[in-house]
């Protein structure tokens, strides 16, 4: 029997990070259940795939704090399943303004930011050039950082879907109504195609506002804001030699941007994550660009903090996230049922959040 001809003990919709991370999940919560996960154009197409995927174990809240706890224990679970997750240990550094190294440490989940030494402030001049640049800033360090490749980690999370018979993964299927029928709930496509759950979790990501979860996520008060980073390509290090060891990750504290190497090329690539200020920006990644105050967020974290680092801009990533207030994920229920429920809002730490915020929702749906 196809998908459109049963009946899934669950469904999924959407195949971002929260989405995949649920499936898997749910595969090993239930290995007998039968599972569905819809999206509307491909696996991680969304801004899943545009995502830097940087996890430093911290939260700006004591929720997300908790959350990045829940996800560190369930890796356990979830790295034999999507081996991707381990990702790359990345040395991190930070400038933070001396009055905030307080706040930066309360961040942190089971780490303190610690000065660092002059070989450490040797291999950082290499790139950056002296730093700290601004007045009243402190060099720092913590612990390495985590960074994956979103579309791998995607794809082996979905594994599941594809390795067992009466699972199934629908791609193109883009859910115009989620409507409550007497066996569960049915999916019904903009084209009319029609597939059946007894639950549903929708993980819809910045789609959350622009489809059938969008008045659910509107009551609790979400929104979306738009992502940015930059690639920039650096002068090549002393004389076209390498650098001695890993190219470091540099948190800019104050204004919350970062620098990561590029992974490949020659060496000479970096992510600038900058903070945009565009709010209730549209999901689809057509419609999103970088615009003149990105450029000048960028302009203002390099003038300000990096002076010595040069390097031209070659392209950007452009995406959207889900904010609600606090920074607070959603895990709510759809309609006031127990059946279906609204996970979203990975405001900007999706990876990190992830694993936790999924497995949440399907507490709150009791998959057991």
């Amino acid at each position: 029997m196809g998908a459109a001809g049963r009946i899934h003990d669950l469904a999924v919709v959407g195949t971002g990070i929260i989405g995949a991370a649920a499936v898997a999940l749910a595969a090993a919560r239930r290995p007998d259940a039968s599972l569905l996960a819809v999206c509307s154009g491909t696996v991680h197409d969304g801004s899943t795939g545009l995502s830097l995927a940087v996890d430093i174990l911290s939260g700006r809240t004591a929720e997300q704090r908790s959350l990045a706890v829940r996800s560190l224990r369930l890796l356990t679970l979830l790295e034999p399943i999507a081996p991707a997750l381990r990702g790359r240990r990345v040395p991190t550094y930070w400038l933070v303004p001396e009055d905030g190294v307080a706040a930066a440490d309360e961040q942190l989940v089971g780490d303190r930011l610690t000065p660092c030494d002059p070989g450490e402030n040797a291999l950082l001049a290499e790139p950056f050039g002296l730093l700290p640049a601004a007045p009243g800033t402190m060099l720092l360090r913590s612990a390495p950082a985590r960074v994956v490749e979103p579309a791998a980690v995607v794809r082996q999370l979905l594994a599941p879907l594809t390795g067992r018979p009466g699972n199934a993964l629908v791609e193109g299927f883009t859910v115009r109504a989620v409507l409550p029928c007497s066996d569960g709930w049915r999916l019904v496509a903009e084209d009319g195609g029609e597939l059946r759950a007894r639950k549903v979790l929708a993980a819809p990501g910045a789609w959350a506002l622009h489809g059938p979860f969008a008045g659910a996520a509107r009551r609790h008060g979400a929104r979306t804001k738009k992502i940015v980073a930059y690639r920039l390509r650096a002068v090549p290090p002393g004389r076209g030699t390498e650098p001695a060891g890993p190219r470091p990750l540099l948190v800019v504290d104050e204004p919350d941007a970062f620098l990561l190497p590029a992974a490949g090329g020659d060496g000479t690539d970096w992510w600038c994550s900058i903070t945009s200020t565009h709010w209730d920006c549209p999901p689809g990644r057509t419609e999103l660009y970088a615009a003149g105050p990105d450029r000048a967020e960028l302009d203002a974290v390099r003038g300000d903090h990096l002076p010595g680092f040069r390097g031209d801009i070659v392209g950007s990533r452009v995406g959207a996230d889900v904010y609600a207030p606090g920074f607070s994920p959603l895990t709510v229920p759809l309609d006031g049922r127990n059946d279906a429920v609204l996970a979203t809002g990975g405001a900007g730490s999706g990876f990190r959040l992830a694993p936790a915020i999924a497995d949440r929702a399907l507490d709150l749906l009791d998959f057991r």
